[in-house]
């Protein structure tokens, strides 16, 4: 008889199967598209043991599968973003920043959307190509300071694509560089806390003087206020459609 099948999640692309001996198995099995397309995370076995299969996953071929995907869309941006495959982020790095807070409780805790934003931090940053060919996220702690996250910052805040005509068009993504930077430094204040005396003294993302964007939300129409109300209570969700009415009626008596 087949032992019952675990109701423990999985992370993606990670799939089960049991053995003859009845152990269950696990597996990273990426998409076909992503093989034919050059993708340098093969498929690979991850062994019997669960914890250690979600951790390879969601530390080491879940983000470099994700930074190979945001580099091919990424190549006309003007943003320089490679993959690192090594099996594990060296101790003392960026990258293992980056393992440190994901392995955190302060981390796991969050909801599935908030970290995903944060692995694009991870991503943005980690992923950043120097001049000299190494990521940003395989630079040992001592090499990263306040000049260089300034300028990191600075690098990343503008990108370069071309538009329907073929013209180089220039654009500023400052709330997601924004958060970028705060999620290094939340990343790197919680490793601080998990490994006491093994970062420098002074997080280089902190106090960074960070604007937000000078663009103003606009304010919606009554007949959008409207219609989106009308839709909210066809989906049972009076009480957000009134939230939305006094929310509308607050901000228009204000102006």
């Amino acid at each position: 008889m087949k032992p019952p099948r675990s109701a423990l999640p999985l992370p993606r692309y990670v799939r089960r199967k049991l053995r003859k001996s009845g152990v269950w198995v696990y597996f990273f099995e990426g998409h076909d598209s992503f093989i034919k397309a050059g993708c340098p995370v093969p498929r690979q076995a991850l062994g019997a043991d669960y914890a250690k299969a979600v951790e390879r996953a969601e530390t080491v071929l879940l983000p470099a599968l994700d930074e190979w995907r945001t580099g091919v869309k990424a190549a006309a941006s003007g943003i320089s973003i490679a993959v690192d495959t090594s099996p594990i982020a060296a101790p003392g790095t960026l990258d293992w920043v980056f393992a440190e807070y994901r392995a955190d409780r302060r981390f796991t805790k969050l909801d599935a959307r908030t970290r995903r934003n944060h692995e694009v931090g991870f991503r943005m940053v980690g992923g950043y190509v120097l001049k000299d060919g190494r990521r940003l996220g395989t630079l040992r702690l001592a090499a990263i300071d306040t000049s260089l996250a300034d300028e990191l910052y600075g690098k990343l805040l503008v990108v370069r694509e071309t538009d329907a005509d073929g013209k180089v068009v220039e654009r500023e993504r400052r709330t997601t560089v924004n958060h970028a930077m705060k999620t290094c430094r939340r990343a790197w204040n919680v490793a601080a806390r998990r490994n006491p005396g093994k970062l420098p003294h002074v997080n280089p993302f902190a106090a960074m003087g960070l604007e937000s964007s000078d663009r103003e939300t606009p304010t919606a129409t009554f007949t959008e206020l409207q219609a989106f109300r009308t839709k909210a209570i066809e989906m049972g969700l009076s009480s957000l459609a009134t939230a939305a009415l006094i929310g509308w009626e607050w901000v228009a008596a204000r102006g």
